[in-house]
């Protein structure tokens, strides 16, 4: 880019002494841009945010590796040995599941159980981290329910409830010793934990339903099952968080590139701002076109200045909007000043994370419409004849 064009482009926006309408139709320009990449940033934050938080709950409540029976392993210490060979492996845990009926003094509701190794199970999911009520250390002498089965049961810490499972149904009664938490409402509504020595002995069983395992880099999981596989000669279903919840996390996909094909309409109209500004600042710099022409400057030299004018307003636009989404952003994550109702959305403060890729691909965004808009203003300019430009004028 040589000086003067760059120098030139920025004389043909216009200034507020000399040429207020040029100056206030770029100014404008430059705002409509702005505001395109401000809503762009907070939009993909927010449901950025509202992506990896729920990510985090269920990475937080589920193993990211899960090895389950047909329907049992009966040989699962024998497994868990063999596993502990895999040095990406940081945690393993055997567990029941099952469905069950829940029974309170008021209200029956079915549900599901899990059966849980305590200290395995803290080294594989945050269990001890979502505990609202109670203690986690009293598993083995009752039950945990989550927090929103508590509630429709209508118990507290304290209170007694029966289970009720089997294909031969058994009752037995249980003192609630916990409630957690996770922050996912069917999980929270449905989900009750005891230990597994007791589950065990309940349905009569010496194997168990699945193994769960926790590895130190959950973007390698693809490669760790495959370990696994081959490790336990494929004779159980092994299977990832990713592909139990792939149906959850690629509606939220799809709704976030939805959301930012929309919004970047936002900013494909502030490029027709920016193609008329340069039309206008054409017409109105015929004679500043033609004397530039008649000094020597080549068609393509004046192309480029307003193709660089086009460039600037971009640059410009998208730096204010930039400067102030992320202002914003780093204001609505600091102080939380916006509430949610967290019946609703299983959290009470608005999420907010930006990546630097998406900064990175809403600046490209800016320069490419820009660039495009430029285009054709600038071609027109670099047609005009020095000679007719000056008589016309």
């Amino acid at each position: 880019m040589k000086s003067y064009n760059f120098f030139l482009s920025k004389k043909f926006i216009g200034n507020k002494s000399h040429d207020k309408f040029l100056w206030f139709i770029s100014l404008f320009t430059t705002l409509g841009i702005a505001i395109g990449v401000v809503t762009l940033i907070l939009v993909i934050g927010v449901m950025n945010g509202f992506s990896n938080d729920l990510k985090r709950k269920i990475i937080g409540a589920n193993p990211l590796i899960t090895i389950e029976g047909k329907p049992y392993i009966y040989n699962y210490e024998e497994v868990i040995k063999k596993l502990q060979n895999l040095k990406e492996i940081k945690g393993i845990s055997p567990y029941i599941m099952s469905q069950v009926i829940y029974k309170s003094n008021k209200y029956i509701l079915g549900g599901v159980i899990k059966g849980i190794d305590l200290e395995r199970e803290k080294n594989v999911t945050n269990i001890e981290n979502f505990i609202k009520k109670g203690s986690l250390d009293e598993i083995e002498n009752g039950i945990i329910l989550g927090r929103e089965l508590a509630n429709e049961l209508e118990v507290e810490t304290g209170d007694y409830i029966s289970i009720i499972a089997g294909l031969v149904p058994k009752e037995r009664i249980f003192r609630v010793v916990g409630i957690v938490e996770y922050g996912v409402y069917s999980f929270d509504v449905s989900m009750g934990f005891i230990s597994l020595k007791n589950l065990m002995e309940m349905f009569n069983i010496k194997g168990v339903h699945g193994i769960g395992i926790k590895i130190d880099d959950i973007y390698k999981t693809p490669t760790v099952v495959k370990k696994i596989e081959n490790l336990i000669d494929y004779k159980f279903e092994v299977s990832t968080w990713i592909e139990k919840n792939k149906i959850l996390f690629s509606a939220i996909a799809l709704e976030k590139k939805a959301m930012a094909v929309i919004l970047s309409l936002i900013i494909i109209v502030a490029s027709f701002n920016i193609l008329s500004t340069l039309m206008i600042s054409v017409y109105r710099k015929v004679k500043e076109i033609g004397i530039l022409k008649a000094i020597g400057l080549t068609s393509n030299e004046i192309k480029k200045v307003f193709f660089y004018q086009g460039i600037y307003l971009g640059i410009k636009g998208s730096i204010f909007g930039m400067f102030f989404g992320l202002l914003i952003a780093y204001l609505l994550k600091k102080y939380n000043f916006i509430n949610l109702p967290q019946f609703v959305y299983d959290i009470s403060k608005l999420p907010v994370e930006i990546s630097v890729f998406d900064i990175i691909w809403i600046f490209t965004l800016v320069i490419f419409v820009s660039s495009i808009a430029s285009i054709y203003p600038a071609q027109r300019a670099s047609k005009l004849n020095p000679a007719e430009a000056i008589r016309n004028e």
